[in-house]
């Protein structure tokens, strides 16, 4: 039985528990960050009116969304299956997770067909390619539409981090830096106004990183993994001083594990791509993360289809680590 309602404390719980089970059992996490903070938002008012939550209850007959529920399952029985569909129209994309312990019978068909009854043209991400959900894409004649690739660089085997050097009247440093947010450098810049302007200028095309608002980054950077220091710039220092790049990098330190850096968002204005500054900011975050951080491997995400951004990261001693898809019914 598929419900479609706002999930309360012990729904989150079991949809985290599924989640864990899943990347346990796969070797990759099912939901994306996104997702699971809009998971933790469900009842506030950040939750986004666009966002809704498909649930997957325990059912006589397996995953038939139309089935009976089975006798000894109440109504608000814990969800198994679980899938986030967010935006509307073209815009629309849904990320699910099945609970392991009940794979097999259908779950994740009907949650996929319950999120295109919704939206027709959701774009269905499938985290690390993985033949289950290559096969379930078959039978429902779904359409590969889309490749992310997730790159890894290993810090004991990577190759050396290339001399910087960038133009003349290029300047290098930190967001934490920048005199608009208490630092020295820059003043008459807002960086934050320029970030949001480079960010959306480099990402047009981007479905999720692009279209931001001031709140949205404002909101993003204020969450506790973010440090402004390890959020580098390059600024053009002319006339009048604007941010022509930046590297905003993130730290990953589970208890017990290695710590795991990432390039989180690399942008280039656009009116500067061709003066080597991806490659420059690139390397400059990734030593930061090895180095004073301790990272032993950096992992970033790029579309499968940037021949240009691949090239620029192998070089840097990036390779597939895995691939993320999506598939739409059209």
């Amino acid at each position: 039985m598929i419900v479609e309602a706002v999930p309360g404390g012990e729904e989150i719980r079991a949809v985290e528990a599924a989640a864990r089970a899943a990347e346990e059992t796969d070797g990759v996490a099912p939901l994306g960050e996104q997702p699971l903070r809009a998971l933790h938002a469900a009842h506030s008012a950040d939750s986004g009116a666009d966002v809704r939550h498909l649930m997957a209850r325990p059912t006589a007959c397996g995953g038939d969304s139309s089935a009976a529920p089975a006798p000894d399952a109440a109504p608000d029985a814990a969800p198994v299956g679980y899938a986030q569909l967010s935006g509307t129209g073209a815009e629309a994309s849904a990320e699910l997770v099945v609970h392991p312990d009940h794979r097999g019978r259908g779950i994740g068909t009907a949650l996929v067909r319950a999120v295109l009854e919704r939206e027709p043209a959701a774009a269905i991400w499938a985290h690390g390619d993985l033949p289950a959900a290559r096969g379930l894409a078959t039978a429902l004649e779904l359409t590969r539409t889309r490749e992310l690739l997730k790159m890894r660089r290993v810090a004991a085997d990577g190759p050396a981090l290339p001399e910087r050097r960038v133009d003349a009247g290029i300047e290098l440093g930190t967001l934490a830096e920048a005199a608009s947010e208490g630092g020295e450098r820059w003043p008459g810049l807002d960086a934050r106004a320029e970030f949001l302007r480079v960010n959306n200028a480099a990402f047009s095309w981007h479905p999720e990183q692009g279209g931001w608002t001031r709140a949205q980054l404002d909101e993003r950077l204020a969450v506790d993994w973010v440090d402004l220091d390890a959020v580098f710039l390059a600024v053009d220092t002319g006339a009048s001083p604007r941010l022509a790049g930046f590297h905003w990098t993130k730290t990953v330190a589970e208890p017990g594990e290695p710590v795991e850096g990432e390039v989180y968002v690399v942008a280039v204005d656009p009116v500067d791509q061709g003066r080597g500054l991806g490659g420059v900011l690139t390397s400059l975050g990734v030593e930061h993360l090895e180095e004073p951080v301790g990272a032993r491997s950096v992992v970033l995400y790029v579309e499968g289809d940037n021949a240009p951004a691949v090239r620029t990261y192998e070089k840097l001693g990036f390779s597939v680590a895995h691939v993320d898809v999506t598939y739409t019914s059209g």
